[in-house]
């Protein structure tokens, strides 16, 4: 049984580090040689437990307060 449950926490991190990762290469505001960002990829994708929800809460504030932009 932990194995399953240390199997799927490995993958989901996998799956996130794969779309973080198409993210961060796809961004031209920092080089893709920089070695503390990379640094940052991996570790947020192995503790995605923790950052997951506060990346979401991050994206959901920021076009929060964009659309609260607009209709003022």
């Amino acid at each position: 049984m932990l194995a399953i449950v240390i199997s799927c926490y490995w993958v989901i991190a996998l799956i996130v580090f794969s779309l973080w990762f198409k993210i961060f290469w796809a961004d031209e505001t920092t080089a893709n040689s920089d070695l503390y960002s990379w640094m940052v990829l991996i570790i947020g994708a192995s503790l995605w437990v923790v950052v997951l929800p506060f990346a979401n809460l991050e994206l959901v504030m920021k076009t929060y307060s964009i659309n609260n932009q607009k209709i003022c």
